[in-house]
């Protein structure tokens, strides 16, 4: 089960009351990392997405991890995140307009559909509505991966090597 993760952001505040808003949760300052914010989802489980200026780096040491100061991230990026929100479709995409990103209902393989809601038009987030998580959670097991890799190489749509 996951708690948190933390993405990267050009505009922590900006990132953090969008996905706020997807959630129908709450957004704040998170002052262990100098300009993030932090997004509580408000749920059972105290999910927590953590939105730190993309400049910033977790780094080892002896007392726990530093924060550090990288280089931005400039363009796409390869890592994402999905959530899920009680949203529907059409009210996430108007949350992404009203922010002036890219977002767009999608396909997983006919297993699964998502919004993906493009953070900052670069950072993709998949949202999942509550008929999507019902999809996700029947669909993505274990039992269901092995029936799709033993079915053979097959390169969803979008790929590019």
């Amino acid at each position: 089960m996951l708690f948190h993760a933390s993405i990267p952001a050009r505009d922590a505040a900006k990132v953090a009351d969008v996905l706020a808003k997807v959630w129908r949760g709450e957004a704040m300052a998170f002052p262990p990392v100098p300009g993030a914010h932090v997004v509580f989802a408000g749920d059972e489980r105290a999910t927590t997405l953590e939105v730190y200026p993309d400049d910033r780096t977790l780094e080892p040491s002896p007392a726990g991890v530093a924060i550090g100061r990288g280089e931005g991230r400039h363009g796409y990026v390869g890592d994402h995140v999905a959530i899920a929100s009680p949203l529907s479709v059409g009210e996430v995409l108007a949350i992404a307009a009203e922010a002036g990103w890219r977002a767009q209902e999608a396909n997983r393989g006919d297993i699964f559909h998502v919004v993906e809601l493009w953070l900052e038009d670069r950072y993709m987030v998949e949202v999942l509505t509550p008929d999507m998580q019902r999809d996700y959670v029947a669909r993505v097991t274990p039992s269901a991966w092995r029936a799709l890799l033993a079915a053979g190489p097959q390169a969803p749509g979008g790929v590019r090597a």
